[in-house]
């Protein structure tokens, strides 16, 4: 989960933090407890003294090594990114089936890395704003949607929409659901089934 946090956080992509040196034992673990609170409590109990608390450091370390609780965020906002990205990558012969299992991974992202994807984008932290940095990694996998659509309108598919819009519709149709589904409201019998049948209406819509 965190295997990338130390290239994301010391080499340039958060500003001036780069310039001090990495901790192999301070990172992980605040980076860890930050995401059990997160998963456990949700974001009313993301506090400095929390997150030292349960990782055994003092609350000084995470401002020595993070500046603070935003760095802390960044860094959670950057590997989240990342690995999502990856759970929405599939490249095969069959781009339309590529495009129905990112949709999948999308999901299966949210569900099963439920603190990360509060911080990526449930936005529920007062005055966290990520850098350009952040963003350009954020940015890297709606462009993998926007690529899976683009093969599919070589197939015939999506052929009338431009890839970008009909990418930010599967995005924002995936984003409510699973949204949703971890705030505890969804009501569908078969949560399973019915984020299937919100693929399927997406899929004869477009067609």
């Amino acid at each position: 989960m965190l295997r990338n946090y130390r290239t994301a956080f010391y080499n340039g992509q958060m500003g001036e933090r780069s310039s001090r040196t990495p901790s192999e034992r301070i990172g992980p673990e605040v980076l860890s407890a930050a995401l059990e609170i997160l998963d456990d409590e949700g974001p009313d109990g993301f506090t400095v003294r929390a997150i030292a608390l349960r990782a055994n450091v003092a609350p000084m370390a995470i401002y020595n090594h993070f500046d603070g609780l935003n760095g802390v965020l960044e860094a959670l906002w950057i590997e989240g990114f990342e690995v999502f990205n990856e759970a929405l990558t599939f490249h095969t012969n069959d781009a339309t089936d590529d495009l129905h299992n990112a949709a999948l991974g999308y999901r299966k992202f949210a569900l099963e890395h439920p603190g990360l994807y509060t911080v990526m984008f449930l936005g529920r932290f007062r005055n966290f704003l990520p850098s350009s940095a952040a963003i350009h990694v954020a940015y890297q996998s709606f462009q993998t949607l926007v690529s899976n659509v683009e093969r599919c309108q070589k197939t015939g598919w999506f052929k009338d929409e431009p890839a970008l819009d009909a990418a930010q519709v599967i995005w924002s149709a995936c984003h409510g659901y699973v949204s949703l589904e971890l705030l505890g409201v969804n009501f569908a019998a078969n949560p399973d089934e019915t984020f299937q049948l919100l693929l399927s209406t997406l899929r004869d819509g477009f067609s």
